[in-house]
């Protein structure tokens, strides 16, 4: 088979400048977008900034840690650079308070996502953040909510709601999910974010059916995570469907591929018996003690599944010895994120 190629990226960060050459550094990096001034001149030789950025062809996806200061996009600024993009920010800590559009007051707390249209204005007073951030053409957005929306710039949705906890968890779930997304899947994915953006931002009978593959893998991967962290206790479908206040024909539909619910939970179970068995740090603990850690209530019934699963007992999985960990792999090439920005 071909080899798939990777995203391209690019890293930026502060730690290659020194004393106040720092803020100005990050003041080109994010010139591209935003011009920045700092809150107060003392502590500047101290400031830190980094971002880590993946271009998807129609969207960009950047992992960004900043200290406090002013952003601002005026009205000149707008008509000279002609951005005409949505920037969506997940504030995972820090926020801001400032203006929008013609003088509207706004504030973002931790955990809220705002969207902002950068052909609009803009200033902010930003706390020390950790934002992920989103630009998407406006044709793709457009498209996503079938016509022009209104009245995006500006908005935020509030870390408490329902919405915003679906938006977020999809975000998170891209964000981790970057470095195994081929260029060929891009469009793919960047097709399913619009549409889970319309989905939260607009609800509608549309927007939700555009979006519902996006929503359905957005609500496996938040069971499985749980699943992941919770092996030891109950984790029959009534406890999942409590949790996640779903049905259990939601529930099965949710695992069809995976087999079943009891079958992925199990095969979850087993695996991570098999790595703490295979972990040397682990020697001393009993069999039945691993059994009873990873969800089994029978140690027959354990060594029975065990042996079904990898062809040998649970003690003899002790001589396999820790997994080796697969190289790492080459970095993805590098790319100048203005030309990015400019280019979608």
């Amino acid at each position: 088979m071909p080899a798939t190629r990777p995203l391209p990226s690019t890293v930026f960060a502060t730690d290659q400048a020194a004393g106040e050459a720092r803020f100005e550094a990050w003041r080109d990096s994010i010139s591209v977008i935003f011009d920045v001034a700092p809150l107060a001149r003392e502590g500047l030789d101290s400031f830190q900034a980094s971002v880590n950025a993946s271009h998807l062809g129609n969207l960009l996806i950047g992992d960004l840690s900043f200290g406090e200061q002013q952003f601002s996009r005026t009205r000149a600024r707008a008509a000279r650079d002609g951005l005409d993009h949505y920037l969506v920010q997940w504030y995972r800590s820090g926020g801001f308070v400032g203006q929008h559009g013609d003088g509207q007051d706004m504030q973002v707390r931790p955990g809220d996502i705002t969207v902002l249209e950068l052909d609009r204005t803009l200033r902010t007073f930003a706390r020390p953040s950790q934002v992920l951030s989103l630009i998407m053409p406006r044709a793709l957005v457009d498209e996503a909510f079938a016509g022009p929306p209104s009245g995006l710039h500006g908005t935020v949705l509030r870390m408490e709601t329902a919405l915003c906890g679906l938006l977020s968890d999809h975000l998170a779930s891209l964000h981790r999910r970057l470095p195994a997304i081929a260029v060929a899947d891009a469009p793919a994915v960047t097709q399913a974010t619009a549409q889970m953006l319309a989905a939260c931002l607009r609800p509608s009978r549309h927007t939700q059916a555009q979006a519902r593959e996006a929503l359905h893998g957005v609500t496996l991967e938040r069971i499985q995570r749980h699943i992941g962290r919770n092996l030891g206790a109950p984790l029959g479908p009534d406890t999942l469907c409590r949790t996640f206040g779903i049905s259990r024909s939601r529930l099965y539909r949710l695992f069809e591929q995976q087999g079943g619910v009891a079958h992925y939970v199990q095969q979850q179970r087993l695996l991570r018996a098999f790595h703490t068995l295979a972990n040397p740090a682990n020697q001393r603990l009993r069999v039945a003690e691993i059994a009873a850690r990873t969800g089994f209530t029978s140690e027959a019934h354990f060594s029975r599944a065990f042996r079904a699963a990898f062809g040998v007992a649970p003690r003899d999985a002790r001589a396999v010895g820790a997994p080796a960990h697969a190289a790492a792999g080459s970095a993805a090439p590098s790319a100048e994120y203005a030309n990015w920005v400019r280019g979608l």
